[in-house]
């Protein structure tokens, strides 16, 4: 066996370090545990003022459109915002989303 200077077994350690930290940083785009992420179902998803489907419509979501969502569900509605609600049927939680339906 060859003996290694220690300088260059501690350069490579520290080599080997910034390598495992730089990959570890890689999956920064997927969903995070603690995020509640979901994708539209529906053709056209009203958003509403308030969870309950005579409540006034604030927005309009198409089919396929991404949106993060509080864990908060109410009457069949789930909060996407503050004033923001959305019926949960609609959604479908994209993978590594922390919430459920």
């Amino acid at each position: 066996m060859l003996p290694v200077p220690r300088p260059v077994l501690l350069a490579g350690v520290g080599l080997i370090a910034v390598v495992y930290a730089m990959g570890a940083d890689r999956d920064s785009d997927a969903a995070k545990p603690d995020d509640c992420a979901f994708q539209v179902s529906a053709d056209a998803l009203n958003v509403r003022s308030a969870p309950d489907e005579e409540a006034s419509r604030v927005d309009r979501l198409g089919a396929g459109e991404q949106v993060e969502a509080t864990p908060n569900v109410v009457d069949g509605f789930r909060e996407i915002g503050s004033g923001r609600w959305a019926a949960t049927e609609f959604l479908v939680p994209l993978p590594g989303s922390a919430c459920v339906p």
